[in-house]
C-alpha cells in the first residue's frame, strides 16, 4: 500500500506546475472579482457616501502692473510668490469679509495660485469635495483679489479675466488604484488558498508522487514518449501481453480478474492530478489481493 510519509515530501516543481495549472482559472477569477468589488466599494463609498468627489473651479485674472513705477515688478511676481499671496492675510481677510461663514482655515486648505505662460494672467484654483464651500470661496476671491491691487504699489489694478463654472476634479479620484487593491487582495488570498490546498492534495501529480506512495511499482512515462517505450523495453517484455487499466474501469467482476491473471501483467493508466492517493489505493489492493500482476504504471 501506500506510503504516508508523502506528507513530509520537499518541492516538487513538476507537480507545484501541474497543480497551479488546474486551479489557475481560480486565481484568475478571484482576481477579477476583487478588482471589481474593490471598484464598486469606492465608487458605492464615494457617490453614496459622499466625500470624495473633488469639486474644482478655476478663474484667471489679469493683473495690470505700473510699470513706469517699478520697471521690474513682474522680477518680483512669480507663480511661486502668488501662490503664497492668495493665501496671505490681506487677501484671506478681504475673502473672509465678503463670506463671513467661511473659516481661514478652509481658505487655506482650498486655494491654490498658478502662472501657467503669461506672468500677467494669475490662475486661482479653488478645490474641495464640498460642491457648495468651494462655489463660495471662489466667489469671495473675485472681489478680495481686486481689492489686493490697492495694497500694493507694483500693481495698479486685477481684473478677474475668465469666470469659470464649477467641475468636478479627476486628480483625486481612486477608482484604478482601488481596483487595482481589490485585485491584488484576491491575487494574494487566491494564490495563498491554492498552496494550502494543495499542501493537503493526495493527488498523483509527477512520478515521484507515485514513488513515494508505491514504489514497487514502476513509473513507465507518458505513452508513446521515449522515456516510456525505453522503460517499458527495460523492466518488462515489450511485447508482452498487458492490460492497460484506469482506475475507472476496475469492477469486481470474476471474468475480469481471470483475463488479467492469465496475461503477463497490468499497467495502471493514470490520470495526473485526477488520481488520488485513497482511489489508486483501493486499486492497487483489489489487484493484488486478487493476485494481478501489475507491472507498471503509465499516464
Amino acid at each position: 500500500m501506500s506510503d504516508r510519509s508523502f506528507y513530509n515530501r520537499s518541492i516538487d516543481l513538476k507537480r507545484f506546475f501541474r497543480q497551479f495549472k488546474k486551479r489557475i482559472w481560480l486565481v484568475v477569477a478571484a482576481t477579477v472579482l476583487g478588482a471589481v468589488l474593490g471598484l464598486v466599494t469606492y465608487v458605492a463609498y464615494s457617490n453614496i457616501m459622499s466625500g470624495n468627489t473633488v469639486y474644482r473651479i478655476r478663474n484667471d485674472y489679469y493683473i495690470y502692473f505700473d510699470y513706469e513705477a517699478f520697471p521690474n515688478g513682474p522680477d518680483y511676481f512669480n507663480a511661486f510668490t502668488w501662490d503664497g499671496i492668495l493665501r496671505d492675510d490681506p487677501v484671506v481677510n478681504k475673502a473672509l469679509e465678503v463670506a463671513p461663514d467661511i473659516t481661514k482655515q478652509q481658505i487655506l486648505d482650498s486655494v491654490t495660485g498658478e502662472i501657467l505662460g503669461d506672468y500677467r494672467i494669475l490662475t486661482v484654483v479653488v478645490t474641495g469635495t464640498d460642491k457648495e464651500l468651494v462655489q463660495k470661496i471662489s466667489d469671495a476671491y473675485k472681489a478680495a483679489l481686486p481689492a489686493f491691487a490697492d495694497v500694493l504699489e507694483q500693481i495698479s489694478a486685477i481684473d478677474l479675466w475668465t469666470d469659470a463654472e464649477i467641475e468636478e476634479y479627476d486628480e483625486y479620484t481612486r477608482e484604478p488604484n482601488a481596483a487595482f487593491l481589490g485585485g491584488l487582495i484576491g491575487l494574494l488570498v487566491s494564490l495563498f488558498a491554492v498552496l494550502l490546498y494543495g499542501i493537503f492534495d493526495d493527488g498523483i501529480y509527477s512520478e515521484r508522487d507515485w514513488a513515494m506512495n508505491y514504489p514497487d511499482i514502476p513509473y513507465l512515462g507518458k505513452r508513446d514518449t521515449d522515456e516510456y517505450r525505453a522503460n517499458r523495453s527495460h523492466l518488462l517484455k515489450y511485447d508482452g501481453n498487458y492490460i492497460e487499466l484506469s482506475s475507472e474501469q476496475l469492477r469486481y467482476d470474476l471474468d475480469e480478474f481471470d483475463r488479467m491473471r492469465a496475461v503477463d501483467g497490468v499497467i495502471i493508466l493514470l490520470r495526473s492530478g485526477r488520481d488520488t492517493v485513497d482511489k489508486m489505493d483501493k486499486v492497487v489492493y483489489t489487484l493484488k489481493k486478487q493476485d494481478v500482476n501489475v507491472v507498471g504504471v503509465m499516464e
